[in-house]
């Protein structure tokens, strides 16, 4: 009997110490089923931080606001801290009343030391209306220094509910600016110094492919305006107003980027690249099908041509860069009469021209806006302008420019 009883206390010992040891393990996993619950809300917390500060620095405040709050289990004192910043931010947002600027630019010069390999003899040309590479990488960081954000022409001017132009209301953190980006005539059929033509890599990004001087073809992501504006951009959002960059200014006789729209493949091909830059920010504008002078763009302007020229624009390059209602002016010249009827006519209610006064005006139909060009005329003859307004042209000047031709 007392050895039946030891056994059965003997059982009974062995029956709690099992339970204790089960208990222990089920607490000990649920534990250790917590800490990696929690390890992985805070991975997906710090996730969600970061990419809410980068919409916060791009300006989509809302959007920030919105995808911090929407998954309840994620909020903690960090994200109200960031809650907050953002709300407070949209609190302090002022109206700009100063002046809009607009800088425009041709395709960047890659090999200076090929195109100018003397630098004692004046030239003109490519030296007088383009930006070297190194150059425009410099200007970036001091215009953002400088307070400027790239902004949608589209939200400086518009129609109000009566169909007239007007200048609309902008509203930004105090001591910003909104800037204006444009480039011209992105044909790529300038030759060896700059990129040969833009495409799409594996992975759907923009590149550039270039011709060295040794006649080595490389691809490159820095091989424009447009892919070294989006680098700079992607490092720092608060230089572009809720994601825009610029205006690409197309002309149609010569193809756009390398592609010379003459077959099937070759349309789809540019617009391919077109469609990935507009999903990256950037708009099209007009910068007429022939870009030429005599009876078109000058004081000789002839309706007829006007005419022609407009309507071979629509109907070869919109439908490979879409519709747009910007009109960037061949030459800067600024039509008038029935001629520039005709060009409001056709759907283009915001017409740039150049003036390095920067001067805009408002038309009843219409939006007039100056540009200042960037390269080595303006970085000469404009120089304290261009200082005074957006860098200090002495620091950006790259020293292998040839001086320019004396006008």
């Amino acid at each position: 009997m007392k050895k039946n009883l030891f056994i059965i206390i003997a059982a009974i010992a062995l029956v709690g110490a099992a339970i204790g040891t089960l208990t222990y393990f089920h607490m000990s996993g649920k534990q250790e089923a917590k800490k990696i619950i929690e390890a992985r809300l805070d991975a997906e917390r710090e996730l969600l931080i970061e990419q809410c500060q980068m919409l916060f620095r791009g300006y989509f405040y809302e959007e920030a606001l919105r995808l911090l709050t929407e998954d309840e289990t994620l909020l903690n004192d960090e994200t109200a801290k960031l809650e907050n910043e953002i709300m407070q931010a949209m609190d302090s947002l002022v109206l700009y009343e100063g002046p809009v600027k607009h800088i425009f630019f041709h395709s960047l010069i890659l090999y200076p030391e090929y195109l100018f390999p003397n630098l004692e003899v004046p030239t003109g040309g490519y030296n007088e209306g383009f930006s070297f590479q190194s150059e425009l990488k410099k200007m970036l960081p001091q215009l953002l220094d400088r307070g400027y954000i790239l902004y949608d022409i589209n939200d400086v001017f518009g129609k109000n509910e009566n169909g007239s132009m007007v200048k609309k209301d902008i509203y930004l953190p105090p001591g910003k600016m909104p800037l204006i980006l444009s480039i011209d005539d992105p044909t790529y059929h300038y030759g060896i110094g700059f990129a040969n033509r833009m495409l799409l890599d594996e992975n759907g990004e923009l590149t550039t492919e270039v011709i060295t001087p040794s006649k080595e073809k490389i691809v490159t992501y820095d091989g424009d305006v447009e892919l070294v504006v989006n680098n700079f951009i992607r490092e720092n959002p608060e230089f572009s107003y809720r994601g825009h960059k610029g205006i690409i200014a197309s002309t149609g006789y010569m193809g756009i980027f390398g592609y010379d729209l003459k077959t099937e493949e070759s349309r789809q091909d540019a617009k391919a690249v077109c469609d990935k830059l507009k999903s990256d920010g950037w708009l099209f504008a007009s910068h007429s099908y022939t870009h030429t002078r005599d009876g078109f763009w000058g004081p000789d302007s002839q309706v007829s041509n006007i005419r022609y020229d407009t309507n071979k624009w629509k109907d070869r390059m919109e439908p490979i860069l879409g519709s747009t209602n910007i009109f960037i002016a061949p030459f800067g010249y600024t039509l008038k009469g029935e001629a520039l009827e005709v060009i409001l006519n056709s759907g283009f209610d915001i017409y740039c021209n150049v003036d390095f006064t920067q001067k805009s005006e408002i038309h009843p139909r219409y939006a007039l806006m100056g540009r200042i060009e960037i390269g080595g005329y303006s970085l000469v003859r404009y120089a304290a302008t261009l200082t005074e307004d957006f860098f200090d042209v002495e620091t950006v000047k790259d020293s292998h420019r040839p001086p320019i031709v004396s006008r």
